[in-house]
């Protein structure tokens, strides 16, 4: 295992957060401002985009933590293999 491997890619979190979030709104406040609609623009921009961040961050985060798990943690499966092929695992419950 990498030591590098076993940490969360935050790059992906934040180009998340950026595409999703903060360049829609950010854009929405300068056209408001430049069609001088303040705040109607920035409303539905940021209806629109608050839950769509919301859920991309997320799976994102979700996904970066299932990464590290595998490669922090074995299945178990393998841990139990590992247990029973050096004598080191619980006996037969029928033994």
């Amino acid at each position: 295992m990498d030591g590098k491997q076993a940490h969360l890619d935050w790059r992906q979190l934040i180009t998340g957060l950026l595409l999703t979030l903060i360049a829609p709104v950010g854009f929405a406040l300068l056209l408001d401002w430049w069609l001088t609609t303040l705040p109607l623009i920035t409303m539905i921009v940021g209806l629109i985009c608050i839950p769509l961040a919301t859920v991309v961050v997320v799976r994102t985060a979700l996904s970066e933590l299932d990464r590290v798990i595998a490669a922090v943690a074995p299945d178990d499966q393998v841990v139990d293999d590992n247990q029973n092929a050096d004598g080191a695992g619980l006996p037969d419950a029928g033994a």
